[in-house]
């Protein structure tokens, strides 16, 4: 059972791909007898892979269940709140080095606001400091490219698999 911001991630993560370009699926099985699933994975023109591993809490980000990091470009997707809490652990462990953050937040209601607050919005924005909300993900560590670590065959055809479901 999903929660309602695992709900929430995802769809601001479907609103980043471009449509015609970016052929993607969530709850992704690799292989025939898979025992990993990503989060969301995505192949795109320049036939790239990404992978999308999903975390709404400091329990889910340490759950035992695997991360399948196996795209040429990794990202998690998580909540600016839970990204404060794990950060240290983002940019120390060699596991993540080369894997990008995306946090969701909140974008203010600039109606009224004079273009000195609006820079002053921007500056702070620059300096990585966002208030939590799910009005759109900003990526706050970008990933390094490398190499797939699973064959791309297995990879599309169990995309093509999943999108059956």
């Amino acid at each position: 059972m999903k929660t309602q911001a695992t709900k929430d991630l995802e769809h601001l993560l479907k609103n980043k791909f471009k449509y015609g370009n970016d052929f993607y699926v969530f709850e992704c099985t690799i292989g025939w007898n898979g025992r990993e699933i990503v989060d969301c994975i995505m192949y795109n023109c320049q036939r790239q892979v990404y992978c999308y591993e999903i975390k709404q809490s400091v329990s889910d980000f340490h759950s035992k269940n695997k991360l399948t990091f196996i795209g040429n470009i990794n990202y998690f997707v998580m909540t600016y709140d839970l990204y404060q809490k794990v950060k240290d652990e983002l940019y120390s462990k060699e596991e993540y080095r080369d894997i990008g953050v995306y946090v969701s937040v909140k974008i203010p209601d600039t109606k009224g606001w004079t273009l000195e607050q609006w820079n002053e919005y921007n500056l702070q924005r620059q300096s990585n400091i966002y208030e939590n909300g799910f009005d759109d993900l900003v990526v706050v560590k970008r990933p390094i490219r490398r190499e797939l670590r699973a064959d791309k065959e297995v990879i599309l055809s169990s995309m093509l698999r999943s999108m059956q479901r």
